[in-house]
């Protein structure tokens, strides 16, 4: 059932990058149904990577992390979850703690079913 949420949200979330006009309600919708997979599973690590990086598109970036580090301490091995990670406290953070969670995406696979948030490098 978790992976069923977390496709759905990921056709939301590819949807409102596609289509501008359904960036708010299909950016809430794949929160609720990644939120819905956690509460069924709440150690499910692909859905707090996927959870964060909805967080993180939506500019809530302190939520995004704790999420996120949530994945690590559970042990985490997916790419996405140290980048997303690493953009979330770029936003928010110390520069150094955003660097250190990139690093920790280095030489990890990402899992074909989760996704980057979306990092803008030059803005930083």
């Amino acid at each position: 059932m978790s992976e069923d949420f977390i496709s759905i949200s990921r056709s939301l979330v590819e949807d409102a990058w596609n289509n501008p006009e359904k960036w708010e309600a299909n950016f809430a919708s794949a929160q609720a149904l990644l939120s819905k997979a956690l509460v069924e599973s709440p150690g499910n690590v692909l859905a707090l990577t996927c959870l964060g990086a909805v967080l993180s598109d939506q500019g809530k970036h302190k939520e995004a992390a704790s999420v996120l580090k949530r994945a690590v301490e559970l042990g985490s091995t997916d790419r996405n979850t140290f980048f997303n990670l690493g953009v979330a406290t770029m936003n928010f953070g110390s520069r150094a703690k955003a660097m250190s969670a990139f690093r920790g995406a280095e030489g990890l696979q990402a899992s074909p079913l989760s996704w980057p948030a979306y990092f803008d490098a030059q803005a930083h």
